[in-house]
């Protein structure tokens, strides 16, 4: 039987409601008088006869319309009774007053109301219907991923087309399908075995309603990924104007998926150079008009993709079903036959189906049902999209109440944007859609619902760590349709859109989700009530904000906004006595109340903004779970009292008081901690340091430790007193320059056997420091910086890191070796070294062949003092040698550097012991932002966008490089290594990823190109500095560039790459960014 969850898209509130009045009978309220528990009694009897009936309407397959309406009627009611007893409730506590609050009368009104509703489903038969649908409840299917199979051809052919180096003018390729038909995979699937190949790329994902703006400022983000976005009030033209200068003259890649019109696409096309970079355009469509305008009516350049053909639809079933097709049985395998059959070779449909059968392989009644609706639906679905739509609303149909109750709520969001799962399961838990079991808490049960849905195919995957676990998803717009007919019907969710025509809406809004992205002036929809509302999700101009006073049920409040004021006052929530959950993005710094101690449920506090104040009594909320503010706002005094709190993100252990980092020793709840320094050295910056060393200790539940600095911070300082004895339960620690260095690594870091994510710096690094290392056994990610240069080779033994997924090395000398067996799930390898004049690199890496998985390597070369060129083509050629004796490397890129800074100068906490108080304010003051903040959001590497961020807790897991998920099958070696490619000379070296950068400096021009010169997240580089947001890695490179721009080119000329002269405007023959010539 399925575990009853206390509010649900068929039932309304009808389990919690039901919850809370025998709650209401137990003596601990026998204040209440007998008129009121007379009514409470006899109210609960008839619920009781109703919820039965709803359960028994809810499981029918085709409810007929009166049965609908009466349903409709009763979630209503339960809503509205709920709403009455939680308010009622809250006025005796806040007024100390007693229960006498409870009105019999409209106890007695309620009861009257659903004793009615229980004649009449009596009188008019409403529970008999013909067809009932039995379908049993089904675990998610043990579905580790498939390759997609039937596109080989197709992904041959459109690589082809993207890597024509005859062409280096840019290039639009359009893929063409009909939904469903894998259009999107495709693409994933081609970005991410070309983008190693190009300086700029960026993967944006469209919808039928598209918001321009908000498409421009993703792509713009996934560009300049550490630099500060644009303001929220800056316009269009501000956007493509930003694009433009950034990619200009660089060789750029761009995914455009799911284009619906050509209007969108006039707009994006204008932000894109057209130079001669062989810089390349891939966008999706289900419309041929739109493929042919993009690609400027060039129908060679446009990839159609039809449907699987009979065999690859079976093949593909049966992998996504059994494993593999050795494992289903002959008793199967006819009525598969006949359900791919009806499938129209559709691959998001055949998976959806396989996936509802999977676990239940000895049901062979439930196959047969499937297999016999599909059919007879052939009848009237004639196109694919009709096969495919009815397939979605049989998958629906077959989900148990919970899970369509959490699939109906992700209509809340905007269509095709990308949806967290951190964010997402707090917002059902909030929502009350989960019940804590005799294991799990309620967000592990919401965590659960999630992985299903995504197992089950109702939604897909789009961000994964190196554990392979989902950290985001989208809803492909088939499905959001049926579902989003599903939530309307039963009143679950109301999205409106102020650039579409608005009707009339004669009904109680329970959720409501504003979009407010075109329009610049709007009002609220006529006969609309908002008092009801639980759930508010706002997007767009902070005029267009409707008063938050007016949700007086709010439970879930999430709002991105951006206006042109400089403030907005959000002081008016503490009258929201009901908040579990807010979340606040904007660019405008946010008004908080004095007080918020009346908010005694609210659980998550996530404010992406600056705040113009934090609360004092925010420390005393009983319920707070999750706090995450900027990283320069200032808690008040005694956070030691959040003993509630399981994540705090983030302590500036630079403005913070001493007494609070004490007070962290006290929160032993705490599971997550993000601390930060936002200036440098200081009397109270060591005083905290002292304090942390000995409240980590306390923190025995802690599972995520991270240290990092903020933006402007550039200092080392030896971490060995402040980390000393972490807590054992440790999963992740990431101790992150500039702030923290270790001598030596600690010897503790072997007890934390639970450790999944590592990150940390060393001075040096021995063999049998690996040794300690090598215990961690649970270690996914591992990134080590090692300042001093290494005499010895660093190998590592056989049965090392058995789950290691990503490794990093940074050293000043490589020297690698890896034993057989060592890291046998590697699958990705970035290395950062310098090269020395005249060193042989004949052991740069021993043993890589050992590395049996590994499937991509990037490294970064830098050079020491006194080497040349040369030395770096030779330790690249090395790096390239090496690969040849691995068959499975599929991704191979280089890119040269300046250098890898070593043996920086570490500070000691006992240095500062004679820095004053005085100074702190000093130093303080003068290192405090100057108008702008640079938030951790804005170091993501996806999209800048708050609800399309990268939450913080996952960055380590997803590196830098990371692209929206794929199901990649073995590709072969990227054809623009160095033996594939023509080699390109330059005199000055480009800083970007990939190393064919056609454009030449120009006389008297910076040749440094600032996007690429900052480092991306988690490659620890030298922080900005304030005073030119530069970095020194970059100043000292822009000097080193300007001094060369002026020499002549030490290559030959037929070394150099080809390409169009900006003043005879003529085009060469050949171009060598793919390393192909016409």
């Amino acid at each position: 039987m399925e575990m009853e969850v206390p509010t649900s898209a068929s039932m309304g509130a009808m389990g919690s409601l039901l919850r809370k009045l025998h709650v209401l009978l137990t003596p601990e309220y026998q204040q209440l008088i007998e008129p009121v528990k007379d009514g409470i009694e006899l109210l609960l009897q008839d619920l009781e006869a109703v919820k039965a009936a709803m359960v028994d309407l809810s499981e029918m397959e085709t409810p007929t319309m009166m049965a609908r309406h009466w349903m409709n009627e009763v979630r209503d009611l339960s809503y509205d009774i709920e709403d009455y007893i939680d308010n009622t409730m809250d006025s005796c506590s806040n007024s100390g007053a007693d229960l006498e609050s409870f009105d019999c009368g409209r106890i007695g009104e309620f009861g009257a109301s659903i004793k009615e509703a229980r004649q009449r489903h009596e009188i008019y038969e409403l529970g008999r219907c013909t067809s009932r649908f039995t379908c049993p409840q089904i675990p998610a299917p043990n579905w580790k991923g498939i390759n997609l199979v039937g596109m080989g051809k197709s992904k041959v052919e459109l690589t082809n087309k993207l890597t024509d180096g005859s062409l280096p003018q840019l290039k639009v390729v359009s893929i063409l399908g009909c939904a469903g038909v894998g259009k999107t995979a495709l693409a994933k699937q081609v970005f991410c075995e070309l983008r190693g190949r190009f300086e700029c790329r960026a993967f944006v994902q469209v919808s039928r309603m598209p918001d321009t703006k908000r498409l421009l400022r993703s792509m713009l983000s996934q560009f300049r990924r550490h630099n500060r976005l644009p303001a929220d009030r800056c316009t269009v033209q501000d956007l493509i104007d930003n694009i433009r200068d950034h990619i200009q003259d660089k060789r750029y890649f761009i995914v455009i998926d799911d284009l619906w019109e050509t209007t969108s696409w006039d707009i994006i096309n204008s932000a894109f150079p057209k130079g001669q970079d062989c810089s390349r355009i891939l966008m999706t469509t289900t419309i041929e008009d739109v493929a042919l305008e993009c690609c400027d009516y060039q129908s060679d350049d446009i990839c159609k993709m039809k449907p699987l053909s009979r065999d690859d639809s079976l093949n593909l079933f049966l992998n996504s079903a059994f494993g593999s097709e050795q494992n289903c049985s002959e008793r199967l395998r006819e009525v598969s036959t006949e359900i791919v059959r009806n499938c129209g070779g559709l691959p998001l449909g055949i998976i959806n189906i396989a996936r509802l059968l999977a676990s239940e392989v000895d049901n062979l009644e439930l196959w047969h049902h499937v297999q016999k609706h599909l059919s007879s639906s052939m009848a009237t679905n004639h196109t694919s999209e009709d096969k495919l739509r009815n397939i979605v609303r049989l998958c629906y149909r077959c989900l148990p109440c919970r899970l369509k109750t959490c699939l109906q709520y992700l209509t809340m969001y905007p269509e095709g944007c990308i949806i967290w799962k951190a964010d997402l399961v707090k917002q059902w838990t909030a929502e009350d859609f989960t019940r804590e079991t005799e294991r799990e808490d309620a967000n592990a049960v919401a965590d659960s619902y999630f992985d299903e849905l995504v197992s089950r195919g109702m939604m897909q995957p789009n961000n994964r760590t190196y554990s392979d676990m989902v950290l985001s998803c989208t809803v492909h717009h088939m499905v959001f349709d049926v579902v989003k007919d599903m939530s309307v019907e039963e009143n679950f969710t109301t999205a409106l859109d102020y650039s579409q025509p608005i009707t009339r809406l004669n009904f109680k809004v329970r959720r409501l989700s504003l979009h407010v992205s075109n329009t610049k002036y709007a009002t609220k929809p006529v006969h609309i009530s908002l008092s009801q509302a639980r759930s508010l999700n706002f997007y767009g101009l902070a005029e267009c904000l409707p008063s938050t006073l007016q949700f007086k049920q709010l439970r879930v409040l999430i709002l991105e906004f951006w206006g042109d004021q400089e403030e907005f006052d959000l002081r008016g929530i503490f009258r929201l006595l009901q908040l579990r959950y807010v979340q606040v993005t904007t660019d405008m710094i946010v008004k908080l109340p004095a007080t918020v101690q009346s908010l005694q449920y609210l659980e998550t506090l996530q404010l992406n903004a600056r705040v113009a104040n934090v609360p004092s009594d925010i420390v005393h909320l009983p319920k707070l779970l999750y706090l995450r503010l900027r990283d320069v706002a200032n808690l008040p005094d005694n956070i030691g009292c959040m003993a509630s709190l399981c994540t705090l993100e983030s302590l500036d252990l630079s403005n913070n008081s001493e007494q609070n980092v004490w007070g962290l020793g006290e929160m032993t709840n705490l599971q997550e901690l993000y601390l930060n320094c936002s200036t440098e050295l200081s009397g109270r910056l060591k005083r905290n340091l002292t304090a942390l060393a000995s409240s980590l200790g306390k923190l025995r539940k802690l599972r995520t430790l991270i240290l990092a600095p903020s933006s402007g911070t550039s200092m080392y300082m030896d971490c060995s007193s402040i980390v000393s004895s972490p807590p054992l339960c440790l999963q992740r620690l990431e101790l992150l320059p500039t702030i923290c260095i270790f001598s030596r690594l600690p010897k503790w870091i072997g007890q934390l056997k639970r450790l999944r994510i590592l990150k940390i710096v060393v001075r040096e690094l021995l063999c049998s420091d690996v040794h300690s290392l090598t215990m961690l056994q649970e270690l996914t990610v591992l990134s080590l910086d090692v300042q001093q240069s290494t005499e010895e080779t660093i190998v590592f033994n056989d049965k090392a890191f058995p789950v290691l997924k990503y490794f990093k090395f940074r050293c000043g000398v490589l020297r690698l070796a890896f034993q057989a067996e060592a890291m046998p799930n590697l699958q990705k390898l970035k290395l950062e070294f310098n090269v020395h004049r005249g060193e042989q690199y004949g052991d740069i890496l021993t043993g890589i062949e050992h590395l049996l998985n590994l499937q991509e390597i990037i490294g970064q070369i830098g050079a020491a003092a006194g080497a040349e060129e040369s030395d770096k083509r030779a330790a690249e050629f090395a790096l390239s040698d090496a690969t040849k004796k691995h068959s499975r490397i599929s991704r191979f890129n280089i890119r040269w550097i300046n250098c890898v800074e070593e043996d920086v100068r570490v500070s000691k906490i006992s240095d500062l012991q004679g820095i004053s108080s005085s100074s702190d304010e000093e130093k303080q003051k003068a290192n405090e932002p100057s108008g702008t903040d640079i938030t951790i959001e804005d170091e993501s590497p996806f999209s800048h966008e708050p609800n399309y961020d990268v939450p913080r807790a996952y960055k380590a897991e997803i590196e830098s490089e990371e692209v929206p998920h794929a199901e990649l099958a073995d590709a072969s070696r990227s054809s623009d290594s160095i033996d594939n490619r023509r080699r390109q000379r330059r005199s000055i070296e480009p800083s970007s990823f990939s190393r064919d950068r056609l454009s030449q400096p120009r006389k008297h021009s910076d040749p440094t190109d600032v996007a690429s010169a900052v480092p991306k997240f988690g490659e620890w580089d030298s922080p900005l500095r304030p005073a030119d947001n530069y970095t020194s890695i970059f100043n000292r490179a822009r000097e080193e560039k300007r001094s060369q721009v002026e020499k002549p080119s030490v290559f030959d000329k037929d070394d150099l790459p080809v390409r169009r002269s900006r003043n005879d405007g003529h085009a060469s023959t050949k171009c060598s960014c793919f390393g192909w010539c016409k």
